[in-house]
């Protein structure tokens, strides 16, 4: 029943071995848009480019433009310690921008397309913190190899087939790990490693089951969200 909006830092653009940046690029992009319809989900590419995101003044100026149009209640992003760079400086530059999207003083830039309509005028201050939360990382596991643990884990038994539906939607990236990573299996992956995380579920009949962890710093707030929306039975900690 929650509205959900999608976003993806870059357009994947260096993610093919055989298409030139821009081709690649819209066929990622309608790939993600496709994904995020299965869900009746918004969806915006904030135009980043690949290997290039870092944290900085003009990277959070574009994130906290987004946070004002959507005013999530609830934020998730990558993991803090994942398997490239990219995804943890999207982590930094996402906590970051919640904290700023709130702040009177601090002027943004919409300077991509999205899903709002024509701006008027600057989007309006977002008037409170979302609960931020750090998703799995791949293989569910850090720098080093070693697995991570996860503060709360959902039960995703009963629309396991819908995440596969939705990652399916995103068929380059079969390409991409065929020819960059020599593997061929990414929707088995997927399935094998929520099969892992739910054995820190801890009930029985539980097949599938997704891992966060609460980001918890001063003025983030503390709210169980994820318990209060789902419910105790689909979600532990």
């Amino acid at each position: 029943g929650w509205q959900v909006h999608m976003a993806t830092m870059s357009a994947g653009d260096l993610g093919s071995m055989t298409l030139p940046r821009e081709g690649i690029s819209k066929v990622r992009i309608a790939e993600a848009a496709a994904s995020a319809s299965l869900l009746g989900a918004q969806y915006t590419c904030l135009g980043f480019s690949d290997l290039c995101i870092e944290y900085s003044e003009s990277a959070k100026r574009r994130v906290a433009a987004l946070l004002r149009l959507a005013r999530p209640d609830l934020l998730i992003t990558h993991a803090q310690s994942d398997y490239m760079a990219d995804h943890e400086e999207t982590a930094r530059i996402v906590r970051e921008s919640a904290f700023a999207s709130t702040v009177p003083n601090w002027a943004v830039t919409v300077d991509f397309k999205h899903p709002y309509g024509a701006i008027q005028r600057e989007p309006a201050l977002c008037t409170h913190l979302p609960v931020v939360l750090y998703a799995d990382p791949i293989e569910l596991c850090d720098h080093q190899g070693q697995r991570k643990a996860a503060k709360w884990m959902v039960n995703i038994s009963d629309v396991i087939d819908e995440k596969e539906r939705m990652l399916a939607a995103h068929a380059s990236q079969r390409d991409w790990l065929r020819a960059q990573h020599g593997e061929d299996e990414y929707l088995l992956a997927m399935r094998r490693w929520n099969a892992e995380r739910a054995r820190d579920f801890g009930v029985g009949g539980v097949t599938f089951a997704e891992g966060f962890n609460p980001h918890h710093g001063h003025a983030f707030p503390k709210t169980e969200t994820l318990r209060e929306a789902l419910g105790p039975e689909r979600v532990r900690s």
